[in-house]
């Protein structure tokens, strides 16, 4: 049911999007922008669930991103200046989830299954459809994962039930990796 539910979401919002040659979708503003609406976000989300604090930050994009792809990180948290560092070589649509579940640790939001709730919880809550979009592929891709295990008829079932254009964008971010997959192993 959870993701049927995704899947309705991101269906209706494929509708929204715009796709480069690969697939892959197009984030439509800035990193410095995509923050800003972040920040909203949080901010909504705090007025609901108060324990997520709000305040303004920042994440900063890492100057050695391309080669944090091979190890396939995507955001860093550091303890002990507080940054929240982001990966900006990765695909589009992972970059707002990666940024609100970096900034959730900020936040004192420390597990990473729980930064990674947050970060949906404020994708899901932004006035933005990029960023809503960022949220609920990113929930149904560990819900995918889980169900595929748990059962492939309804995995199957679940995921030729998806927009052809989110199915494209999978197959783009698989496509992505290929290259860092094959110098990783040599």
């Amino acid at each position: 049911s959870t993701a049927e539910l995704l899947v309705r979401e991101l269906n209706a919002l494929s509708t929204e999007l715009t796709a480069d040659e690969s697939g892959s979708s197009v984030m439509p503003y800035s990193y410095a922008e995509m923050n800003r609406k972040l920040l909203s976000a949080y901010d909504r989300v705090h007025e609901r669930y108060a324990f997520i604090d709000t305040f303004y930050s920042r994440v900063k994009p890492v100057m050695l991103s391309e080669p944090m792809s091979y190890t396939h990180i995507t955001g860093v948290y550091t303890f002990f200046t507080g940054e929240a560092n982001i990966n900006v070589h990765f695909p589009d649509y992972t970059i707002p989830f990666t940024v609100a579940h970096e900034l959730a640790h900020q936040r004192g939001i420390l597990p990473e299954n729980e930064a990674n709730f947050v970060a949906f919880l404020v994708c899901a809550h932004s006035d933005d459809p990029y960023i809503r979009y960022s949220g609920y592929l990113n929930m149904y891709e560990y819900l995918n994962s889980a169900l595929y295990s748990a059962s492939y008829d309804t995995f199957a079932e679940v995921y030729a039930s998806l927009d052809a254009r989110v199915r494209y964008e999978m197959i783009s971010y698989n496509k992505f990796f290929e290259k860092y997959r094959e110098k990783a192993a040599q």
